[in-house]
């Protein structure tokens, strides 16, 4: 699987999606699924922009990508496009309205979406509901999930519902007590936008017990044995549950090379945040990050012949604006040969200023 990204500084909405989407038709093979962040300025302007992203797509490409738009602001960017391709040419894709099936292995899905007017809780309850038709459709369970990406619109408030990312978390975990987890969970990230309801995206894989394997890391408890204390609810006496998801996830494909997804990872030690000042928590950050991606900690973890990564993609998640300078100078003289993306974005704490994901793969 192959993450290619666009970027553009383009002064409107639309010339910036031409501008990608032009550089996107230009590139062979033709894109799986094309992924946009953008900044609208409200929920009515994310469902017109959303609109004519499709329909942009649905001009520029035969057959038309999965789409998702999701309302993370790019930061010093007007627009930024994540496009997914095989790195083999697929020879068989199944095409359906919001998830595609590539060579009978594959399962990638569209932004899953849901009327954004309800809330935090129903949405997903939504938008799990459907996810579970197509995996009854399919034959797969949720524990085929390698990778899911859950965007939640003002993930930390707490409405007369509950805090958003908690509604969302139960209704995962009712989603996901459909069967057994024998494997491990999916690499996931949830994170804050600033508009768009609740988006998620996710990466099946048919034969995932035999070809992906769970990866915690020794640095942090795992997300999903969090203690009551780092949960957050207005009822401290309601039982939360945890966030499912592991550190990362090895993938084995199936024309033999190894790429790891990352999950969203932030400056956490056991469950507790650490640090306050954005280097410290940007260093600390990627000393977990680098951590999942050892070899040492991939064996430990029961892949046979970890083969050596290295980052492909980091995506990048800052509360403030203001520290952009700062952790792109960082990274520049850190990482200055990894594709980047910077985004702003809403994180499950307050305390945190910054997340980070990514991919590594075979060199």
């Amino acid at each position: 699987m192959l993450y290619d990204i666009h970027h553009s500084t383009a002064a409107t909405f639309e010339s910036a999606l031409d501008e990608i989407l032009a550089a996107v038709t230009d590139k062979t093979p033709h894109p799986l699924r094309v992924v946009i962040f953008g900044t609208p300025a409200s929920n009515e302007d994310y469902l017109k922009q959303r609109f004519k992203f499709e329909q942009a797509c649905a001009d520029a490409f035969s057959p038309c990508p999965l789409l998702a738009y999701v309302a993370h602001a790019p930061l010093g960017e007007s627009l930024v496009a994540e496009v997914t391709y095989m790195e083999d040419e697929p020879a068989k894709i199944e095409r359906h309205s919001d998830y595609i099936i590539v060579d009978d292995e594959y399962i990638l899905s569209a932004g899953l979406h849901s009327d954004i007017t309800l809330h935090t809780g129903e949405q997903a309850d939504n938008i799990f509901s459907r996810m579970n038709e197509i995996f009854a459709t399919e034959g797969v369970t949720p524990a085929n999930i390698v990778r899911q990406w859950n965007y939640i619109e003002n993930i930390t408030d707490i409405t007369p519902y509950g805090q958003n990312y908690q509604l969302f978390n139960d209704s995962r975990s009712q989603f996901y007590n459909s069967c057994s987890w024998d494997n491990g969970y999916p690499a996931a990230t949830g994170i804050g936008t600033q508009f768009g309801g609740v988006v998620v995206v996710f990466d099946v894989m048919r034969h995932s017990a035999e070809r992906s394997r769970a990866i915690d890391n020794p640095l942090q408890i795992s997300a999903h044995s969090y203690s009551q204390q780092v949960l957050i609810s207005p009822d401290e006496k309601q039982h939360k549950t945890t966030p499912k998801f592991e550190r990362a996830r090895h993938i084995e494909h199936l024309n033999g090379k190894q790429m790891l997804y990352i999950s969203g990872t932030a400056a956490i030690r056991g469950e507790n945040s650490c640090r306050e000042d954005i280097i410290e928590q940007t260093v600390l950050t990627m000393e977990n990050i680098n951590t999942l991606a050892s070899a040492e900690t991939m064996a430990k973890y029961g892949v046979v012949s970890p083969a050596d990564l290295e980052y492909t993609m980091l995506r990048i998640y800052l509360k403030h604006d203001f520290n952009l300078d700062a952790v792109k100078q960082w990274f520049d003289e850190n990482y200055p040969s990894v594709e980047k993306v910077y985004l702003l974005a809403d994180i499950c704490r307050e305390e945190l200023l910054i997340e980070i994901e990514g991919i590594a793969a075979e060199k």
